[in-house]
Parts: C-alpha cells; sequence; structure tokens
C-alpha cells in the first residue's frame, strides 16, 4: 500500500524502526479486538489459541501479549 509504504519510509528516515512503530501496534489491536469479539460479556468463557511461537520468544510478541487483558496464559 503506498500510504503504509511511505509512512514506513518516514519513519525510518527519522531513525525509528518502522516494523517496532506500525507492525507491532497494528497486531496488538487486532489480537485485543479478536478476544473481544469471543468474550463479550463478563459470564463469556473462550480460548484464544496463537501457534506462532515468536509471541513468547521475541521482544514484540511480549509488546503484543501485554496489550491483552489479564488472561491466564498457558504454553504448552
Amino acid at each position: 500500500e503506498p500510504v503504509s509504504a511511505t509512512l514506513a519510509e518516514w519513519i525510518e528516515s527519522q531513525g525509528g524502526n518502522p516494523f517496532q512503530q506500525i507492525n507491532v501496534p497494528e497486531a496488538a489491536i487486532r489480537m485485543v479486538q479478536m478476544a473481544g469479539r469471543l468474550l463479550r460479556t463478563e459470564t463469556d468463557e473462550g480460548q484464544v489459541t496463537v501457534l506462532d511461537r515468536r509471541l513468547l520468544t521475541r521482544g514484540y510478541g511480549k509488546r503484543i501479549l501485554a496489550a491483552l487483558p489479564p488472561f491466564r496464559l498457558q504454553t504448552d
């Protein structure tokens, strides 16, 4: 997308990291939205399963997990 590419170029020109400043926040928002669609009321129950181990092994994964509501985290 031209707008996203231009924004990424501008962030790089300012010494920033487009992945950390664009992609990680967008992924965190999507994860929160997915959980919100699963759990509509306080009595709802559900499970969010992520099969990508990078959420546990990479720094940006920890940022994404931190954006979620205080769910119990189970790793197998």
